[in-house]
């Protein structure tokens, strides 16, 4: 008798990052993820909610010069994807960054939350230049999407790639992300559960798309 043998096919998705097409995706995914972070930010379908502030919320100091540690999110993020070396790695970190913005935008739409920034005044000492980009921060970014804190989400993200390459690299990156996650406090731009939602989405994503999903290489 002759047997037939079957093979499994396991969901994989494509590795389509190259070294030619690395900073075109790049640009593209960045600007993709701006579009829908700030459509989620600006039209809200349904009404904003208010979180509880904790103890520790209402104790932590605004510091608005903290800002400036804020901003270098981007900085964070165009340095990552310029030092990770391993396509396969690149092609794991652009998947769960753009999940992450997809389902956060999607719970920023369902479940919209909002911080009390009109509580907290720019002190009238405040460096000009600090006020002006705290202005145009708060007239960009409204008060709303707070949880989970995507800013606090894809920081770690891009600090978990080097994991899996360059480890010795992890624990400045990981440093990194921990102060901008800070700041994100200090600036009274989340509460402290966006914060901790925040680096949770950023483990469960890194180990989806990181350690769960297979890879099917093309080229």
């Amino acid at each position: 008798m002759q047997t037939v043998s079957s093979t499994k096919i396991a969901f994989a998705l494509p590795l389509f990052i190259t070294a030619k097409n690395k900073t075109l995706v790049g640009i593209i995914a960045f600007i993709f993820a701006t579009i829908i972070y700030l459509s989620s930010n600006h039209f809200l379908f349904f009404a904003p909610h208010y979180l509880p502030l904790t103890k520790l919320d209402r104790t932590i100091p605004f510091i608005p010069a903290t800002i400036w540690l804020y901003l270098t999110e981007y900085f964070l993020f165009i340095s990552t994807y310029l030092l990770c070396k391993d396509l396969t790695n690149l092609n794991k970190y652009l998947y769960s960054m753009m999940a992450i913005q997809i389902v956060s935008v999607i719970i920023f739409i369902c479940w919209p939350t909002i911080y009390p920034r009109t509580n907290f005044s720019l002190p009238t000492d405040s460096h000009s230049l600090t006020v002006a980009i705290f202005t145009y921060l708060r007239t960009v970014d409204h008060p709303t999407s707070c949880l989970p804190s995507l800013h606090v989400s894809s920081c770690y993200l891009s600090a978990f790639i080097f994991l899996e390459e360059q480890r010795e690299k992890f624990w400045f990156f990981f440093l990194w992300a921990t102060l901008i996650a800070s700041s994100t406090l200090t600036t009274k731009q989340h509460y402290i559960i966006d914060v901790v939602t925040g680096l949770m989405m950023a483990y469960i994503f890194y180990y989806l798309f990181h350690r769960y999903i297979s890879y099917n290489n093309s080229h």
